[in-house]
């Protein structure tokens, strides 16, 4: 159901958990990741069904694609402190993302892709998730009460229509680890905008069924979700955004502490099993609890080892190395 959009994007956004890490200490690596986020910008980077006449340059068939490049596009802007990718994202979300929403008995809601179709797939959760928490983070970067309307709406359709029906902190069946996080972030932004406990709720829950569930773990490990480039990333979403509710003085303590085990003990998983300078032992397996012996790695799986490796030094380093 996804194109690979998701890959590059989320590559780009780990990446400037790294830009931000090293900016001062290694100018000369950090100059490289900024030449190559403006060459992702400039090239319309991961944007494989391109119009010519779209301005933006990013324009998509496939709402949660452009929804991934806008996320990537509004982080570029946070870490790089330029506003021509977060002003692309504005353009790009006004013109190409929130005028396909459309609203009946089930409420309003973005469709998957531009067909607009009514059959049941049509407005998912990984379409719906990463739209709210774009939303969000318009209207933190420019104050427009429509982007707020937005959000809300979007996380309404979500919350609406599967997780006030499953009930358990699920926010789709099957629940898959990316859209765990996008709505758990998106819950947490929005809380941080309204000051609302039912959305700090929201995301305590979505996020603690996903880091507890059998249904997203083996052994208390984050699972395989599969192989494919677009499965095999799903993790690398969803690792930012527990971190942020670990690092979170709102959120429950509890959960906080449990939060911060839980990634260290993945990211401690995942180095035991990285086995470096052997080929293919050096490569991260689509599970982090066991050695990678297949013959072609995935590079969404790579970004997933990544994503996680850099969020727990983000997390190590925030908390004092706690």
């Amino acid at each position: 159901e996804m194109t690979s959009s998701l890959v590059g994007s989320e590559m780009c956004i780990r990446d400037r958990y790294s830009y931000e890490r090293i900016k001062d200490n290694n100018p000369i690596l950090a100059a490289t990741y900024k030449e190559y986020f403006e060459r992702w910008f400039q090239n319309h980077g991961n944007n494989y069904h391109h119009d010519n006449n779209d301005p933006t340059g990013f324009s998509n068939p496939y709402t949660d694609d452009m929804c991934w490049i806008g996320l990537t596009l509004l982080r570029m802007s946070e870490v790089l402190d330029d506003n021509k990718f977060a002003d692309t994202a504005k353009r790009l979300y006004d013109t190409y993302i929130i005028t396909r929403k459309w609203t009946d008995d089930k409420g309003t809601g973005l469709p998957w892709n531009n067909e607009n179709n009514s059959n049941g797939r049509s407005r998912n959760i990984c379409t719906n998730a990463p739209g709210a928490l774009m939303a969000a983070k318009l209207y933190k970067k420019y104050n427009e009460d429509k982007y707020l309307s937005d959000a809300k709406i979007l996380h309404k359709f979500a919350y609406d229509n599967n997780y006030l029906t499953l009930g358990d902190g699920r926010i789709e069946e099957p629940p898959l680890t990316y859209t765990q996080g996008t709505y758990g972030e998106a819950s947490r932004q929005l809380y941080h905008i309204t000051n609302e406990k039912y959305y700090l709720t929201c995301a305590e829950k979505v996020i603690s069924y996903v880091t507890t569930s059998d249904r997203c773990l083996t052994n208390g490990i984050l699972r395989n979700e599969g192989p494919s480039m677009d499965q095999s990333i799903f993790k690398a979403v969803l690792i930012p955004y527990i971190v942020n509710v670990a690092l979170d003085e709102a959120a429950n303590s509890t959960l906080r502490q449990n939060l911060i085990l839980f990634l260290r003990k993945n990211a401690e998983t995942l180095s035991a099993n990285l086995i470096r300078g052997t080929y293919p032992e050096m490569y991260c397996n689509y599970y982090w609890g066991s050695i990678f012996t297949g013959n072609i790695a995935s590079m969404g799986a790579q970004a997933s080892g990544a994503s996680l490796l850099e969020g727990v030094l983000r997390l190590n380093t925030a908390l004092g190395n706690n």
